[in-house]
């Protein structure tokens, strides 16, 4: 067996463009839902005026959105097992571009509300699939890398997405937003169509193996197949890319367009309900409840910065305006960006470095102690922006508290996730599922009674048991990182 033969089914080792390609497009997707989620929060005084409504039913716009992008896992996921992830992709995003189009046309509140919904039942597809493509796609080894990429692309479109809105708004009116949005969707799915072909494959892995032993093995079957085959000489990197890179681009274009036999489930849609009810096991598993909640919490402190952000900053004394509050988000993005090197690439490595202090053996839970840049930074950053706004003081200095906020929504879904695809290769999409789901509603949670909340205990003791809430969180870490291996082996006999 040739190198070639003997990975061509495996996306890890296709060639680079089209890796890199697939994952540009899922980060473009990823960045317009949650741009689309969050940023007409910068048009709330506008949207007051044209739809006659209060700031508290407005905050319902983001709060019913982030239910749907969150529930929409549920569906989507055992859909693309049962069909194939490339399918399912295509198909929400023509969803998420039906629901924009809808969105700039509606003309009352109930209207935008059900446009909204819809959109982000098909936007949310790619927060489940995109970590399970990504790990089809990337070693274990750099799985963390890629993930932070998709990260960041996910917070962007958390805190650029509402600058871009805010200038839009204040310039063209709130349609506006909705507008770009259906031109950038589009323009996304005819690449997806062309740059996004299936990543399903069928790999063998034994019970009890991480992410990293199977890599390994697939690299020694490779060098074994080739010593096998009595090659003259074993194939250098380039070599092994060149042969890997011309067996594959023959085919390309005509299996892009094969949907037959491409899922993971053999008995397509009438293994649904079955694939349906798999993710629900995981709510006994302690790791993926610490990874769900840790997840949503960090995502609720964003999510509620945001929906208060109009009433807090429109009104005296600081009088900001749609392009002004859409600036001041962008404040949170400085925290996304300082973060990245931290949360991926420094992540890899500490975990490399780890393994080789176990003997050069890897761990899982090798990736939980970068969880104390978050704990640092995250809970402390809502802090000290509760307390310079309430008080109506420098909002400079509230932005930097923002910023602080914004980078456990970088590090914090790096390592849980990172840490959840290693632990369970086999069943790690189940999970991703769960998850994606449940920090949804946690957020959806939190969101949905912000405004009560904010009016019963104010802006300071809010925020405050906001950020204990989030200590408390990544304080679990603790025992899950001493116990981990004996959990890994209970658990992995309860999910076969």
């Amino acid at each position: 067996m040739s190198f070639s033969t003997a990975t061509a089914g495996d996306p890890k080792f296709w060639p680079a463009w089209i890796r890199y390609s697939v994952l540009a497009n899922l980060c473009v997707f990823v960045f317009m839902g949650n741009m689309y989620a969050s940023g007409i929060s910068t048009g709330f005084v506008e949207l007051a005026a044209e739809l006659h409504a209060p700031f508290t039913k407005l905050a319902d716009l983001i709060s019913w959105s982030v239910f749907a992008l969150g529930i929409s896992n549920l569906l989507w996921m055992p859909t693309a097992l049962c069909i194939g992830k490339r399918p399912v992709i295509l198909v929400s995003m023509l969803i998420f571009l039906a629901g924009c189009i809808w969105s700039f046309k509606a003309k009352t509140f109930n209207s935008l509300m059900g446009a909204r919904i819809l959109s982000s039942l098909g936007a949310g597809s790619v927060e489940a699939l995109g970590p399970s493509i990504i790990a089809d796609l990337f070693f274990e080894r750099w799985f963390a890398s890629s993930m932070a990429i998709f990260s960041l692309s996910l917070s962007g479109g958390s805190q650029i997405g509402p600058m871009i809105a805010g200038f839009l708004i204040q310039s063209r009116g709130w349609r506006w937003l909705f507008i770009l949005c259906t031109i950038i969707v589009g323009a996304n799915l005819i690449s997806c169509i062309f740059f996004l072909p299936e990543t399903t494959f069928r790999r063998a892995i034994f019970d009890g193996e991480t992410a990293a032993e199977a890599d390994k093995e697939a690299v020694d079957m490779i060098e074994h197949s080739d010593k096998r085959a009595n090659l003259e000489h074993v194939p250098t990197n380039s070599q092994a890319d060149g042969v890997q890179r011309n067996h594959y681009a023959g085919s390309y274009f005509k299996d892009l367009f094969q949907f037959r036999d491409r899922a993971q489930e053999p008995r397509g849609l009438r293994a649904w309900p079955k694939q349906f009810s798999l993710p629900f096991r995981f709510i006994v598993v302690p790791a993926a409840l610490f990874a769900t909640c840790s997840y949503g919490i960090m995502l609720s402190g964003i999510v509620v910065i945001s929906t208060l952000s109009s009433q807090l900053f429109s009104p005296p004394p600081y009088l900001f305006t749609s392009s002004a509050i859409g600036l001041y988000t962008l404040s949170s993005f400085i925290g996304i960006v300082v973060a990245y090197p931290f949360a991926g690439p420094l992540t890899d490595m500490l975990s490399r470095a780890m393994s080789r202090r176990n003997g050069g053996i890897h761990e899982p839970e090798h990736r939980m102690p970068a969880l104390v840049f978050p704990f640092l930074l995250a809970p402390g950053g809502l802090i000290l922006f509760a307390y310079m706004v309430a008080d109506s003081r420098s909002y400079y200095l509230s932005a930097i508290g923002y910023s602080m906020q914004a980078t456990g929504l970088v590090f914090v879904p790096s390592v849980v996730l990172s840490y959840i695809v290693d632990t369970y290769p086999q069943t790690g999409h189940e999970a991703l599922v769960l998850i994606n789901a449940g920090k949804n509603l946690i957020a959806f949670g939190v969101t949905i009674s912000c405004n009560k909340w904010l009016l019963k205990e104010g802006l300071k003791k809010m925020f405050c048991e906001l950020a204990a809430a989030q200590w408390a969180v990544l304080l679990l870490g603790i025992p899950l990182y001493f116990s981990g291996p004996m959990l890994r082996r209970v658990t992995m006999r309860f999910l076969k």
